[in-house]
């Protein structure tokens, strides 16, 4: 049931997370909801440490690292900044010296941020095919990695990622497909040709009140 809360709250970070950037899916954005989301991140990744602290841990360094090496951006608002404070403080509540591995850690983290490095440098974009078709990638060779613990990868920030992979992947595809559509759609913008002119016929056959009197005088004459 642990392996389930990882996995919940990665799928809740990346939700999180394009529901404040992706500007298809910022649509949806409601205070209600994102207070709701970040209540079930905190609920999901407190669950997920407390048989593992290996995995805050692992949240901490890495997100501090993907800081200063890759994006400074990362930390732009208050819910990040507090994710990490959230995460030192669980690594230091749910501290055993039995379940510390320094090595799988230190694996796991130099693992990741190679991965996290090449993903911003090659596809900085919100949403691409490219993009899709990497992360596709991505989750396959995590999902490959749990079949193998002699590679040393933290099983838990495996899980975490196969809930952010997918869940990136479905809403990139989402919004990609979302904007195929709408650029396929008839423009409704009113016609810019010019308005027909009005029909000489019609103006040959209307006759001043002058001409008609001058030709009743001449009748009479």
């Amino acid at each position: 049931m642990n392996a389930y809360g990882t996995a919940i709250f990665g799928a809740l970070v990346k939700l999180y997370d394009d529901i404040e950037d992706n500007p298809i899916i910022s649509q949806y954005n409601s205070p209600k909801l994102m207070e709701l989301i970040k209540a079930l991140v905190i609920a999901s990744f407190t669950y997920a440490s407390i048989n593992n602290m290996n995995l805050p841990l692992f949240i901490f360094i890495f997100h501090y690292l993907h800081y200063l090496l890759c994006d400074d951006t990362s930390l732009s608002t208050d819910f990040y900044h507090a994710g990490m404070i959230i995460a030192l403080l669980l690594s230091i509540i749910t501290f055993d010296l039995a379940t510390l591995s320094v090595v799988t850690i230190a694996i796991t983290n130099l693992f990741c941020m190679t991965l996290g490095y090449m993903d911003h440098k090659l596809f900085p974009e919100e949403y691409s095919w490219k993009k899709i078709i990497g992360r596709i990638f991505v989750v396959f060779i995590f999902i490959t990695l749990s079949q193998f613990p002699q590679f040393m990868i933290d099983s838990h920030t495996i899980l975490f990622y196969i809930g952010y992979g997918i869940t990136s992947i479905c809403i990139m595809t989402f919004a990609q497909c979302s904007e195929i559509k709408s650029s396929k759609e008839p423009s409704k913008e009113p016609s810019k040709e010019p308005s027909k002119e009005p029909s000489k016929e019609k103006d040959s056959q209307e006759t001043s009140p002058i001409s008609e009197e001058n030709d009743v005088h001449l009748q009479v004459e």
